[in-house]
């Protein structure tokens, strides 16, 4: 579809220009508190990273944005580390992303739908400052840190998405969860489907939008993918390269079952 298009359809929808989402401020917790948003993963992600909306304690999800509101690595020190940052705003992005969805509930049934206004149009305040979920990506954390990996950790509540981990990112063990899913996200036939006799692979759409960050030239690509891939499952190099359609479909545990 077409930017006018969708553009037209947000307005239409009356979701386009929403404006900053006002956080609790008053009932802000700081620093970022890490063991309320895992106690929320464990709660209401399933085995397959999908979401049981309908269970999710909003007055939870409104503190842990309040939190992100008042306390970010740019305005505390309570974020040390590289390790402490890159943590921070991978967490912060996937709580971002469940208030965006409760708030679009119960219309919301495909990110698709509203994306213009999902990713661009609605901003949060992190750190006292008023971003996108699209800014928060590309302006931060992707120029910030360097790592693709990231891109298995943000979860766009979509189908396509990596699976959403049931556990908050955490500094010391920032660089073992983003390799563990990693290598899950590499090994699903839905994300990287190869025919090794034919030498044609079937790659998710993220190595083609972020192709730069994962190396650029196929070849590349394709071996940034191997470094993560079981040895006897190595995708040959030269092998021709197709995208996997993206599945849109919010990431909603009851919509999937259906």
């Amino acid at each position: 579809m077409k930017k006018l298009g969708v553009a037209l359809l947000l307005v239409s929808s009356g979701l386009a220009c929403a404006g900053v989402v006002a956080p609790q401020k008053d009932a802000a917790l700081t620093p970022f508190p890490t063991a309320r948003w895992n106690a929320l993963l464990e709660k209401n992600v399933d085995t397959e990273g999908r979401v049981s909306y309908d269970r999710v304690d909003k007055a939870e999800v409104d503190k842990l944005y309040a939190s992100i509101a008042a306390s970010s690595p740019t305005t505390s020190a309570d974020y040390p580390t590289a390790k402490a940052k890159e943590a921070y705003y991978l967490n912060a992005y996937n709580v971002l992303v469940w208030k965006n969805v409760l708030d679009r509930l119960p219309k919301l049934k495909s990110v698709d739908d509203a994306k213009l206004s999902f990713f661009v149009f609605t901003k949060f305040e992190v750190g006292g400052k008023a971003i996108s979920l699209k800014d928060l990506e590309s302006d931060i954390i992707r120029p910030q840190f360097k790592d693709p990996r990231v891109h298995m950790a943000l979860n766009c509540a979509s189908a396509g998405c990596p699976a959403l981990p049931r556990e908050a990112f955490t500094a010391d063990r920032l660089d073992e969860q983003l390799d563990r899913e990693v290598r899950k996200f590499v090994g699903e036939k839905r994300n990287v489907d190869y025919d090794a006799a034919k030498k044609v692979v079937r790659i998710s759409k993220i190595f083609d939008w972020y192709k730069d960050d994962f190396g650029k030239e196929p070849q590349k690509v394709l071996a940034w993918i191997n470094g993560y891939r079981a040895k006897d499952a190595q995708l040959a190099t030269d092998s021709k390269i197709s995208y996997i359609d993206y599945d849109w479909h919010l990431n909603d545990e009851h919509l999937l079952r259906r």
